[in-house]
């Protein structure tokens, strides 16, 4: 029991320290896309920037809006970074010390919950900015949601397991890229990044929070962001730590690459074409692999 405790609180401790450098990594492959360079100011190659942002953001004020209740204000994004904590007890670790079974619906609920944490966090800010990208980051998750899902449901099938297991078959790369196209949108990130906005909203729904609160939503992004590519990379390449850098990587090129899409195109690419596709495919999988 010991053993167990202290290998998750090293988890933990291992998680947040790749966050930190995880962006750090981020905004040099941000800058040699664009030709310019990364951070480099800060100790050799800019190592120390990640720290001191995170001593910096910890150093802000926060100042909580009027009418607004405090505990609320500061429990919302602690809860979204527990929620992104319990998505990492999922993975089929190498050793069985966390593993359990029926860990894909204990995910599938995981993410269903997250869309709360988004939709409160612009409530209780009591900011019409903060509510409008809240009501368009939830809407957008709630959406995808089903997709994912399905994709979800195609593994499982495949698997004939319900938790996630690490292997490679040609079989489930034809759902790849729809799953991708999945990911990104579930993870809010370019060029599905509507819950931020900053053209047409100040901020999103993060805009009323600062300090420690802005940190646990920061951390809780990435988080996910980090997770989310090694449940790719152990779903279909048999949990290559490789691939799970090269879909991190892949991300990040397509964040500087492609444009922000339109609010509109955005839900009917998902009602109209990738949901529509991830029916043929669950009913292809049910089957293929089940009958």
């Amino acid at each position: 029991m010991i053993l167990v405790l202290l290998m998750v609180i090293l988890m933990m401790i291992f998680i947040v320290q790749s966050i930190a450098f995880i962006t750090l990594y981020e905004r040099h492959l941000l800058g040699s896309s664009q030709n310019r360079l990364g951070p480099t100011k800060v100790t050799f190659m800019g190592l120390a920037q990640a720290l001191l942002d995170g001593v910096k953001l910890l150093k802000k004020e926060q100042m909580t809006p009027l009418n607004s209740s405090e505990v609320s204000f500061l429990l919302v994004p602690g809860i979204s970074f527990v929620v992104m904590y319990l998505e990492w007890f999922t993975l089929p670790y190498f050793f069985d010390f966390i593993s359990f079974e029926y860990s894909v619906l204990f995910f599938l609920c995981l993410i269903g919950f997250s869309v709360y944490t988004t939709l409160i966090s612009g409530i209780v800010s009591k900011s019409k900015y903060g509510m409008i990208g809240a009501i368009r980051a939830s809407s957008q998750s709630i959406s995808y949601e089903i997709a994912f899902s399905l994709y979800v449901l195609c593994i499982i099938i495949h698997n004939n397991v319900f938790n996630f297991v690490s292997k490679f078959n040609l079989s489930l790369l034809i759902i790849y890229i729809p799953f991708l196209i999945m990911v990104i949108a579930e993870l809010n990130r370019a060029p599905f990044d509507f819950s931020e906005g900053e053209s047409e909203l100040v901020s999103g729904f993060n805009v009323e929070f600062a300090s420690v609160a802005f940190v646990l939503l920061f951390l809780s992004e990435y988080g996910s962001l980090i997770f989310f590519s090694v449940l790719s990379s152990a779903m279909f390449f048999n949990f290559s730590i490789f691939m799970a850098f090269s879909i991190f990587s892949l991300l990040i090129f397509i964040r500087s690459s492609y444009p922000r899409y339109r609010y509109d195109l955005m839900m009917s690419l998902f009602w109209f074409k990738l949901l529509p596709i991830s029916l043929i495919m669950l009913c292809f999988y049910a089957v293929i692999f089940y009958y």
